[in-house]
């Protein structure tokens, strides 16, 4: 019984098509693409079919763990979303206003400098995500369930190490 998957088979074709290349990197590649894709839509799903305060998509959840994340009172300047989000101020922009009439967030200018943004968390927003987060985590553990835990810290270890390398070479 053979074990290959469509990527395996793709690059069994570029190397009888292209016999001069080498394929081999689509292994790697083509399955972080693939489990990215897999892995949004099925987190996508989970937070607009759970109960609470509407999430449309897993970039604003993303808003919301950084916030809470960052301790009371689950507040960032808009400037610094934007670095651990690594996003630009355009899609930054679009998620907290959709995060701020839905009632997650509040935004407030600073005092001594209208061009600074302060993003934080309201209380309800608080609640919610905080009921909701060990169900979140509870899922993303699921998602990688066929993976033991020392396969999960062995990737997490080698995806550290190619995305640290990625970032550094397109300097991002």
């Amino acid at each position: 019984m053979r074990n290959d998957d469509i990527i395996d088979e793709a690059v069994s074709q570029w190397r009888r098509e292209r016999p001069d290349l080498d394929p081999s990197p689509l292994h790697v590649v083509a399955r972080i693409v693939r489990l990215a894709q897999l892995l949004e839509d099925a987190e996508n799903r989970a937070l607009r079919s759970a109960g609470g305060m509407p999430i449309a998509h897993l970039g604003d959840f993303d808003v919301l763990r950084a916030l809470r994340s960052a301790g009371y009172p689950y507040a960032l300047s808009a400037s610094q979303l934007r670095r651990a989000m690594i996003i630009s101020p355009a899609g930054l922009t679009g998620r907290l206003k959709r995060l701020e009439q839905d009632g997650w967030i509040t935004r407030t200018t600073a005092p001594d400098d209208r061009r600074v943004v302060f993003v934080q968390l309201t209380p309800a927003g608080v609640a919610d995500l905080d009921k909701r987060l060990a169900e979140h985590f509870q899922f993303e553990a699921e998602l990688l369930s066929a993976l033991t835990a020392d396969d999960r810290q062995d990737l997490g270890r080698l995806l550290k190490k190619l995305l640290a390398s990625l970032e550094r070479r397109l300097s991002l």
